[in-house]
């Protein structure tokens, strides 16, 4: 190993559970070729890297503080770095980045876009625009976007240049892989500790996990379109056989609004000889969906993963977002009770494509390049001579 490679310092810092799943694939491979890597996390990012057991991490919290001060402290502790990289979701992002350039100026700022949509309802895309400005280059995951339009509202251009943007191709494809496979060896096991741990008879019932997001669009519009769809839905036709889960999103849990919605809807139509059941999941997300027979979801970047993993797929909320199963009719759509009804009948036949389509298809969307691991290394290096700035 070369002492120019042994210098070479990676920071990556992490608030969302997306990026923080990313993170720990990129430090895996990244330490393997000799980097030194450190992550640093909060939030869900932190409780996603610790449930890994990943030994690297440093957590920090955004609690009891400024993030003004939060962000100086993490900018000096990253100063030695060689390049730092941070996810762009939150608001922190922001303050972090412009620290950086103040506390650690000799280290190359970089922002991780780890979404696969060039534009994301709800506040993302809006926040991901500034943090993305802030930073010196882009790296994205979906490779494509490095070279198409991306937004921050729906007809307004992040104004971001196209040589400051590299498109890793990455996109956790083992991680959908695995999925299936335990959907053949562990959903039954899965299904029997749900319906003992919550009480319940088994009775055949198709269970719906309902994937939830954390952004304003989709507390205020898209959950509560699905529940007064689904309430609707059960006034029309017997739905008892159905048992929807709720699987919050990490980044929700705190504020709780959509777990509070839903009792409100227990309480309201939840007790309906024809209504489903509703069961708040204490389960991680991936056994969440070995034991699915369906998903619901508005808008998550874990979409391509459900559809990947083999699980019949519904878009459901107030208006029909193009993202990439959308797009490529890969999944159903509801935005009406009569929707619901229409795609609930349908659900355990999937989509009318051959599984290699869907697989190319999807993986096209994704922008993945197998060699992505090359093209990270590629862009640290090459980055870190800031030759493209």
């Amino acid at each position: 190993m070369s002492s120019a490679l042994s210098a070479v310092v990676v920071c990556l810092i992490a608030c969302h559970g997306g990026p923080a799943d990313h993170f720990s694939v990129f430090a895996d491979d990244l330490i393997k070729n000799g980097y030194k890597v450190q992550i640093y996390a909060a939030g869900p990012a932190l409780k996603k890297l610790q449930d890994q057991k990943i030994e690297i991490v440093i957590p920090f919290s955004l609690e009891n503080t400024t993030e003004e001060t939060i962000a100086i402290e993490v900018a000096q502790k990253c100063a030695g770095a060689s390049v730092i990289i941070t996810d762009v979701g939150h608001v922190f992002d922001i303050t972090l980045q412009k620290n950086l350039a103040i506390h650690a100026p000799s280290a190359v700022r970089l922002a991780y876009y780890d979404n696969p949509e060039p534009y994301v309802p709800g506040g993302y895309s809006e926040v991901a625009a500034k943090v993305m400005l802030a930073a010196q280059g882009v790296l994205f995951a979906n490779a494509n976007l490095s070279k198409t339009s991306i937004y921050q509202a729906p007809s307004q251009e992040v104004q971001l240049a196209y040589e400051k943007r590299v498109g890793l191709g990455y996109y956790p494809i083992a991680q959908a892989e695995n999925i299936t496979k335990r959907r053949l060896s562990d959903q039954k096991l899965i299904r029997a500790q749900f319906f003992s741990d919550n009480s319940l008879t088994d009775r055949g019932q198709k269970v719906l996990v309902y994937a939830g997001g954390n952004n304003d669009e989709y507390f205020s519009k898209a959950f509560p379109a699905f529940l007064q769809f689904l309430a609707e839905a059960s006034q029309q036709t017997d739905l008892s056989n159905f048992m929807v889960v709720l699987q919050q999103h990490p980044g929700a849990k705190e504020k709780n609004i959509d777990q509070q919605l839903a009792h409100k809807w227990i309480d309201q139509y939840g007790q309906g000889a024809h209504a489903s059941p509703f069961i708040m999941s204490k389960l991680n997300s991936d056994d969440a969906q070995v034991l699915a027979d369906g998903i619901l979801y508005y808008q998550t970047s874990m979409g391509p993963q459900f559809v990947l993993a083999g699980i019949p797929t519904v878009q459901v909320g107030h208006n029909a977002y193009e993202d990439i199963l959308v797009k490529n009719k890969l999944c159903s759509t509801a935005t009406d009770a009569a929707g619901l009804l229409d795609a609930l009948t349908h659900l355990s036949g999937g989509v009318e494509t051959e599984p290699d389509s869907i697989d190319k298809v999807i993986k096209q969307g994704l922008g993945i390049s197998p060699d992505w691991a090359d093209r990270l290394k590629r862009a640290i290096p090459r980055l870190n001579n800031s030759a493209i700035f």
